[in-house]
């Protein structure tokens, strides 16, 4: 089991990361929570509604049926149709968990349809949506089943590309990191922005329910920032592990910081695009909780590279940082002189002691 969600399905979300991120960025950036409502509310009531969800869902999965099948054919997969030995019980029950691994952004907008049904009384329209679920992934599962019973065992001839980039790849440290993160760790991207953009919407949507200070969107933009932690954990062992030979080079130390600060810069952007896009707060609020935010994720970074990745008690120190933010917040701590304290204190640490940062 563990071999085919790790062979197929991680493959197939990590190829179109950059796709899903696209997605995420058009979802969260240009709709508003008023407009995705309005989405659902037309999928449950509207007279092609259900018609309309299934049609999209359907494209999804034929796509990752294309994906299945072409993967399959590949040299390196042979292996895969040993699947052929299994019992008939256990080929299904597989092969149906990895229908609903591929499903997970279909049973992930599912979960919101039910909560809209729920709040606006709409339960008795929501019952197709549990057909829809079994057919798409009857489609995965006897697409799989086909695939092992017809085995391709030769090397297809790959063409020239189409498409051909009319500039070099630049020799910047921030695009090979960037890079290496959508390609090699994309789910890990994919889920950490998924999840730090869902906040910052709920985060805006609690802030226009009543009278707030910047106090309470600070709160709920710390969490999400800090959902990004993941992603900072990958650039550490990005330089500490694959990176090496960066380490050794004659780079000043107010550089390497300011290095990490730009690809942290870039990393929170979709989340603060949410709150921008909400029009719930100025910019001027905005830009502060960016720089908070910012700030976060730059000292926890550094204690990864203070404790030379993630030890087993680090949990427990990001949870207390975070409720120590939480009080500061609390107490009325001007945001900017939380971020510039922290920003200063980060620079502070990384610089080296006893020498020149230049030699």
């Amino acid at each position: 089991m563990k071999m085919l969600l790790l062979s197929t399905v991680s493959a197939f979300f990590r190829q179109r990361a950059g796709a899903f991120l696209v997605l995420l960025g058009m979802l969260f950036g240009f709709l508003s929570a008023n407009e995705h409502h309005a989405f659902a509310v037309f999928f449950l009531t509207g007279a092609y509604g259900m018609l309309a969800l299934f049609v999209i869902w359907l494209v999804y999965s034929l796509l990752c049926v294309q994906f299945l099948i072409n993967t399959w054919k590949l040299p390196e997969y042979t292996f895969i149709y040993h699947a052929r030995t299994w019992p008939a019980p256990v080929r299904v029950r597989r092969f149906a968990a990895q229908a609903l691994s591929f499903l997970q952004p279909i049973l992930y907008y599912g979960v919101y349809l039910l909560i809209i049904a729920i709040q606006d009384k709409l339960l008795a329209r929501l019952w197709p949506v549990i057909p829809f679920y079994i057919v798409l992934m009857l489609i995965l599962a006897l697409a799989a089943e086909w695939r092992i019973r017809k085995p391709v065992l030769y090397v297809p001839v790959k063409g020239e590309s189409v498409i051909k980039w009319p500039f070099a790849r630049p020799a910047s440290w921030l695009y090979w990191s960037m890079e290496w993160l959508v390609r090699e760790r994309g789910i890990t991207l994919l889920v950490g922005k998924l999840g730090a953009m869902l906040v910052a919407a709920g985060t805006v949507l609690y802030y226009s329910t009543g009278e707030y200070d910047i106090r309470m969107p600070a709160v709920g933009m710390s969490l999400a920032y800090l959902l990004n932690l993941g992603l900072s954990l990958e650039l550490y062992q990005w330089e500490a592990e694959i990176w090496l030979w960066g380490r050794s080079l004659p780079v000043p130390a107010w550089k390497r910081w300011s290095r990490v600060v730009t690809a942290h810069l870039l990393l929170i952007v979709p989340e603060t695009v949410v709150v921008l896009r909400s029009g719930a707060l100025g910019f001027a609020e905005v830009a502060q909780l960016y720089l908070l935010g910012l700030t976060i994720l730059i000292v926890s970074h550094l204690y990864f590279y203070k404790r030379s990745g993630l030890p087993e008690n680090a949990m427990q120190v990001f949870l207390f940082g975070f409720v120590s933010l939480t009080l500061l917040i609390l107490y009325k701590i001007p945001l900017l002189l939380l971020a510039g304290g922290g920003l200063l204190f980060s620079l502070y640490a990384s610089w080296p002691k006893g020498r020149s940062s230049q030699k």
